[in-house]
């Protein structure tokens, strides 16, 4: 592995990239990605964008010096020939018109920041017919290279309607300074049946300054929660916070703030202290919280990292936070050390540790053995003690640890019935004499035991020239 490694450092380091332009462009897609007949009416299953019951897989990946921002591949479930999305940014699974085909919010943030919708059909992503949205800071760094946003996005539906929640921050490039937020905001755009932004709303928040605000969000219902990782907390910096709202019944159009979680919060396991950054990270599925807490410290190990399970009772707006969980909770594989960053990314799958179960994929930076960064992944049912817990060095896990190798990027592809699929991505591995190639595997799509099967997500053979960090993002739930 080499030793410099871009994009992939420690995840709660106080860094922010001011992004360069660039356009959103598509490789020419195949006919199986044009726009077919409307889906039936019908609630799609998440990232299921053609609309045959299976999940579709999406990968991120990078291209140095080529691309500014993640390229995205996404395979048809049922195996047929994917299609590239390239210099895309990111993706996230919406259901944006009510019908069986899920949708897409494609966004990146930069001078030149962009923001689509696009429909599923029986043919997958109508990337062609892509509405462009209208981010409302836009006009505020427009035509000022200096100046950027960084953002993060996300779709409801509730009430018969369609919503995109956006969270992000302004940022400016001091030069030889470098780069400063200079104030944050919360967006929540209601659309019509063609897309169109109908109703605007818009929370700004100037002082103090925002650092990280709003780089983890996660909806469920009528829910939006924001990340505020570097809030300061009863004097703590850097302590986090999440600040959950939900729609208002009278009229769903317009969000209210409800609570502001932390842990110095009634009936969160352990006290606010410096630079946790609670809220780093976020996953929500049907009221279902997970939040990563990547900067915990336990007692000498600094940055060890816990994640925080919390049910959110949208109706009554209330809250239950279960037992945090660490690689010191008993039960959990392998311990506590010190820049583990536990926590750095999660998922929210079904089925994983038994029938039914609400399970969450926790990401971890640790070292395994004395290989730094390379990685690992714990599996956590939400409320009850059963864990399951994998690195390169396990039986059947395809790879093998390496320096900087990041095996830690989770996603899990949901399923109509019975078991999710577990993605982890490791995109800093390298692989046939290639720096920083990348590596993604999946599960077989049961419980997980010590029989699980795990395979490879081949790089597709018509991946473009110089692509690298294959698993920077796997599926597309954040």
């Amino acid at each position: 592995m080499s030793q410099t490694h871009r994009r992939l450092a420690p995840p709660i380091a106080l860094c922010v990239s001011l992004l360069t332009c660039a356009a959103f462009a598509a490789m020419p897609a195949p006919a199986a990605i044009a726009a077919g007949l409307p889906c039936a009416a019908g609630t799609p299953l998440a990232s299921d964008f053609d609309g045959d019951g299976l999940a579709d897989l999406v990968v991120g990946a990078d291209r140095p010096h080529v691309s500014d921002f993640t390229d995205l591949n996404i395979q048809p479930g049922d195996g047929s020939a994917g299609s590239w999305l390239l210099n895309a940014g990111a993706l996230r699974s919406a259901d944006l018109n009510g019908d069986s085909c899920a949708d897409a919010i494609l966004y990146h943030g930069g001078h030149e920041p962009s923001l689509k919708a696009v429909l599923g059909t029986p043919d997958g992503l109508d990337v062609a017919g892509a509405t462009a949205v209208t981010i409302p800071q836009a006009a505020d760094v427009a035509d000022d290279v200096r100046r950027s946003l960084a953002f993060e996005a996300a779709g409801l539906r509730h009430d018969g309607i369609s919503q995109i929640a956006l969270s992000g921050r302004h940022v400016i490039d001091l030069e030889e300074d470098g780069p400063e937020d200079y104030g944050a905001y919360v967006d929540l755009l209601t659309l019509d049946a063609s897309l169109a932004v109908t109703t605007t709303q818009v929370f700004t928040f100037a002082d103090p300054t925002p650092w990280d605000f709003g780089s983890a969000l996660a909806t469920s219902g009528r829910t939006v929660a924001v990340g505020d990782p570097s809030a300061t907390v009863s004097g703590k910096g850097g302590a986090g916070a999440v600040r959950i709202y939900t729609t208002d019944t009278a009229d769903p159009t317009h969000m209210v703030l409800r609570k502001v979680l932390t842990q110095n919060s009634a009936g969160v396991p352990g006290s606010a202290e410096e630079f946790d950054a609670f809220g780093s990270s976020l996953a929500m599925l049907n009221g279902r919280l997970a939040i990563g807490v990547p900067g915990e410290t336990d007692g000498k190990h600094y940055r060890a990292g816990l994640v925080q399970p919390v049910l959110w009772h949208e109706s009554a707006r209330t809250y239950h936070a279960y037992r945090p969980i660490s690689q010191n909770t008993s039960g959990v594989p392998d311990k506590n050390e010190e820049g583990d960053a536990f926590g750095m990314d999660v998922a929210i799958g079904r089925g994983l540790t038994e029938k039914n179960s609400y399970d969450i994929v926790i990401g971890s930076q640790e070292s395994v053995g004395s290989i730094d960064y390379a990685g690992s992944v714990t599996v956590a049912n939400f409320s009850k003690s059963l864990y399951r817990a994998y690195t390169q060095a396990g039986s059947g896990i395809p790879g093998n640890p390496q320096t900087k190798d990041y095996f830690s990027f989770v996603g899990v592809l949901p399923s109509a019935a019975g078991a999710g699929t577990v993605l982890i991505g490791a995109p800093g591995e390298d692989s046939n004499g290639i720096d920083d190639l990348g590596r993604v595997i999946r599960s077989n799509g049961t419980k997980l035991t010590s029989r699980t099967v795990w395979t490879n997500v081949t790089i597709p053979s018509d991946a473009p020239a110089g692509l690298r960090d294959w698993g920077l993002s796997v599926g597309a739930d954040g």
